[in-house]
């Protein structure tokens, strides 16, 4: 990978909040709003050289970890909105990226903070990070998120939950690495939550780890706990994965989210 000195260390990315990407209060979902930021992370990486696609190249790619999402207030359809992202300090394991999206008058819709790490093909496993890319992370004193860098805990499946998937890996859900997408996650996450458990309120943040891949035929399992705070409704989740023939299941990622 060779990398130029004058490339953007800062992008900006607009979007237009489609018809499809609104719940039934016509408000972009959760899920909509982290694919603006997946997309203008993919952008900026290609443009800055280090993209999946030349990655592979080398027998690597990028994986996930971990992010933190504000929100602040939610876009409506047709709303025309941008994503300024930028990557961020990291270590020699997790490199980071920094996202806001704003409205066209600069005000601060969403925030978040992203943690990846280099997965080797073969091996499947983490590998450091090439030093071309951690040379591109700028070196703020802060982040517009504060990156959870701790474990999330699991929550286990109850008796109840255990008999019945929420839904099965189909082809639509892989990406370019042959698993399911990260923001499919996220949207089973906010998705498969009722308004009951939440008395309707919005999701403001949502910290989510992935622990696992899960490909095609998998079948998909959510345990979930919701509890009352002073002001709005604590959710704790965890995904699990299964193939339906008495398979022991298996987390494959956890997420803590804010409701007010």
């Amino acid at each position: 990978m060779n990398h130029d000195n004058s490339l953007q260390r800062e992008y900006t990315v607009p979007f237009k909040v489609r018809s499809y990407e609104v719940d039934d209060r016509g408000r972009a979902t959760t899920a909509s709003i982290c694919n603006y930021f997946q997309e203008a992370a993919g952008i900026h990486a290609d443009h800055l050289q280090f993209d999946i696609s030349q990655l592979r190249k080398e027998g690597l790619t990028w994986v996930l970890w971990k992010m933190n999402i504000h929100l602040y207030r939610y876009p409506s359809r047709w709303d025309e909105v941008i994503v300024k992202t930028r990557p961020s300090e990291g270590d020699g394991l997790r490199a980071m990226r920094d996202y806001e999206l704003l409205d066209p008058d600069g005000q601060r819709l969403a925030a978040a903070v992203s943690q990846w790490m280099v997965l080797n093909l073969k091996t499947r496993r983490p590998v450091r990070l090439p030093g071309e890319i951690l040379k591109l992370g700028l070196k703020e004193p802060s982040h517009i998120v504060e990156p959870d860098k701790k474990p999330l805990k699991t929550v286990p499946l109850s008796p109840e939950e255990e008999t019945t998937p929420v839904t099965w890996v189909g082809k639509h859900h892989l990406d370019m690495n042959g698993h399911v997408n990260n923001v499919a996650y996220i949207s089973w996450f906010t998705g498969y939550l009722s308004d009951s458990a939440t008395n309707g309120r919005a999701c403001r943040e949502l910290n989510i780890q992935y622990m696992a891949e899960c490909v095609e035929g998998d079948e998909i399992y959510i345990a979930q706990k919701a509890e009352q705070a002073d002001s709005g409704v604590n959710v704790s989740q965890t995904l699990y994965k299964g193939k339906g023939d008495g398979e022991k299941f298996e987390p494959i990622s956890a997420a803590v989210s804010v409701w007010l």
